[in-house]
């Protein structure tokens, strides 16, 4: 240990944190209107990284699918999780929600086990139905030390849900949440939430587009909407399903394909049209000065998600200005994302997940792209789904930078004055200029109380 590790440790600690990537609150659609219905401690456990595992590693495939659960019926479904738990418990994942888990609701022993599951189940009932799940998610944000939070959402996220919330519920969601507009569903493409939102987007608006103008028109409308109801930034997750690499397909070809029927078009056509889209709604998003967060790194095949296709982003005229959030590292291409964002001005390299993916990866990162990215543009985030997995995932995010920044303090790259700044930029300064917001925001209050 050097002698500035403590002095160190205790200012990481005590930093406000703007947290850049997050799902907790609600996902893309939002949380019930009555949110006391009571969350068990299975829905707790198979929430997100661990349903998604599920199917990989467990025959049969998976347990029941949370939603689908009643909270009387915890015994049976922790049962039915046990042969994912144990398949899990050695993963990073695992041990930040577990420990998230044990700070909130205390139990004895070294791990979630048959002996002492109900008991946690018991405290983890009673608090959702106490606090319900939206004001539970802002106690732990404040236990956590997260003063703002960007939130994945499609438009109606902002318009009906929001717009149901009491007006002083409305307000404290508001003040905490940072919501990114998922473009996805624009391009027709994405998962389950993107329809969702391109039909109703239709319906508030009032418009039903018969050509690709009129369609760039309403998505416009949308944007514009979606701005004026508090959102902060726009996101593509376009890599799960397709290359981030968008060709120049002109006008009057998407004019052609667009005319065609999207439903009817072979694969080949739909992803012509979608590079036209894509480019225009990135325009439409810089004109609006709303920021850019893009899935990078994480998808199979890994190449569809390599940061580098989006070079186009920072050669286009149309597009200077634009802030572009490359996120999760770019992992396993994130050499090609520190380049990026060592080169242009309006590219953040953000290792929002990768901590909780592995922090040994993590640590490497982070001390790499500490010696090669100028430290006003490194981003982290959370990127969980459970205020238990987040408050679990921000001590990890923490203890990470510490790790890193004692070595570097130790090896006599920069002095304990330096370790700081860098901490303070990747905590909150960083994501301060990206989100547009002021940088002399107070959180108040000792963040672990």
């Amino acid at each position: 240990m050097t002698d500035t590790r403590k002095p160190l440790k205790e200012f990481i600690e005590h930093l406000p944190f703007i947290d850049t990537h997050s799902h907790t609150a609600g996902f893309d659609l939002g949380t019930p209107l009555d949110d006391k219905a009571g969350k068990s401690l299975p829905q707790v456990i198979e929430n997100d990284y661990l349903l998604y595992l599920s199917s990989s590693c467990v025959v049969p495939a998976r347990p029941p699918v949370p939603e689908g659960w009643r909270v009387e019926d915890a015994e049976e479904h922790f049962q039915s999780l046990l042969p994912l738990l144990d398949a899990c418990r050695g993963l990073s994942t695992y041990a930040a929600l577990r420990e998230g888990i044990r700070e909130l609701f205390p139990f004895d022993g070294e791990d979630i086990t048959t002996e002492n599951w109900k008991a946690i189940n018991e405290q983890v009932v009673a608090t959702y139905r106490k606090h319900g799940e939206r004001a539970w998610h802002r106690n732990v944000c404040r236990k956590a030390g997260i003063i703002r939070q960007n939130q994945m959402c499609v438009l109606n996220y902002v318009t009906d849900h929001w717009d149901a919330l009491p007006e002083a519920e409305r307000a404290e969601q508001k003040q905490l949440l940072l919501p990114s507009l998922v473009l996805d569903g624009y391009l027709f493409t994405g998962f389950a939430s993107g329809p969702v939102g391109r039909e109703r987007t239709k319906q508030l608006l009032e418009i039903h587009p018969r050509t690709r103008t009129e369609y760039l028109a309403m998505c416009g409308d949308a944007l514009d909407l979606f701005k004026e109801k508090g959102g902060s930034t726009v996101k593509l997750l376009t890599a799960y399903h397709r290359t981030l690499k968008f060709e120049m397909v002109s006008d009057e070809e998407a004019d052609a394909l667009f005319a065609k029927g999207v439903e009817s078009l072979e694969a080949a056509d739909l992803h012509r049209l979608q590079d036209n889209l894509c480019r225009h709604l990135l325009r439409m998003a810089n004109q609006r000065a709303l920021p850019l967060q893009v899935h990078t790194g994480y998808s199979l095949p890994s190449q569809w998600a390599d940061p580098e296709h989006l070079l186009y982003l920072f050669r286009d005229p149309d597009l200077q200005g634009l802030k572009i959030d490359l996120c999760h590292s770019g992992w396993p291409h994130e050499g090609g994302g520190m380049i990026l964002a060592r080169t242009y001005r309006g590219c953040y390299f953000n290792l929002c997940w990768t901590p909780l993916l592995s922090p040994t990866l993590a640590r490497r990162i982070l001390s790499e792209a500490i010696d090669i990215v100028p430290m006003n543009k490194i981003l982290i985030g959370t990127d969980c789904g459970t205020p238990e997995m987040m408050l679990g995932a921000t001590w990890l995010i923490r203890r990470v930078i510490l790790e890193v920044l004692d070595q570097k303090v130790a090896e006599g790259q920069f002095n304990l004055a330096v370790a700081r700044a860098i901490a303070k930029s990747i905590l909150f300064g960083n994501a301060c200029e990206f989100f547009g917001l002021s940088d002399d925001l107070k959180a108040g209050g000792d963040f672990r109380a």
